[in-house]
């Protein structure tokens, strides 16, 4: 009768850290370059319009080989998920860290008036291009299902996160005034992308803010 296999030992706990320690590096590599293809999606998205999008496009803009796309991306379509997705993400732990300290703001409505301000110059000047791709994207959602989840998901942590601050600021209803609120910031950004006005800071925007956040200016 033939001996039984021998059969495999399973890893020890340390043997398993010493293989996750092992692969760590590699994982670390691909994740930046996936991160590196979703920031030139958006990008192209930003400059080109969605219709530009492409496997190869993309990898191109990328430096990198069109297989790193086709690994990361089962389709064009994913790619656009992904992309959106992850702006989503960074979008709103970047405005987390910027608002949420101020979400006990009833005392300081003006220091608001401020971030909002400032945050959304930011979007209009030196991060213009990341914002035409966010509304591109947004727009995209209405003829693509797929993106649909990811939008709900965005717009429910945009409305938590100024619930907070309305509640703060003392009002009746915070969460339908923050849909509104997040409406009216939409519409005044839509609107500075497509048709700029040279003097929206002063003259639309901080006078829309203020009656929001500052009720008695």
């Amino acid at each position: 009768m033939a001996p039984s296999p021998t059969r495999p030992r399973p890893a020890t706990a340390k043997q398993r850290a010493a293989e996750r320690k092992r692969d760590a590096p590699a994982e670390r590599r691909g994740e930046a370059r996936r991160q590196l293809l979703l920031e030139k999606t958006l990008e192209l998205v930003g400059r080109e319009g969605v219709d530009a999008v492409h496997h190869r496009r993309v990898a191109e803009l990328a430096g990198v080989p069109l297989g790193s796309t086709t690994y990361w991306f089962t389709s064009r379509d994913d790619m656009l998920v992904q992309a959106l997705a992850w702006f989503a993400e960074h979008e709103l732990e970047l405005m987390r860290d910027r608002l949420g300290p101020l979400a006990d703001a009833g005392r300081h409505p003006r220091r608001l008036v401020d971030r909002f301000a400032a945050l959304m110059m930011l979007q209009l000047g030196p991060d213009r291009i990341r914002a035409r791709a966010q509304y591109a994207l947004l727009q995209e959602a209405a003829h693509r299902p797929q993106l649909e989840p990811v939008v709900r998901a965005w717009s429910a942590g945009w409305h938590d996160l100024l619930e907070q601050l309305f509640a703060g600021l003392g009002h009746p209803d915070p969460r339908l005034d923050a849909q509104l609120f997040l409406a009216l910031l939409d519409g005044l950004m839509l609107t500075q992308l497509a048709a700029p006005d040279d003097d929206f800071e002063q003259a639309v925007l901080r006078p829309a803010l203020r009656r929001w956040l500052e009720p008695s200016a």
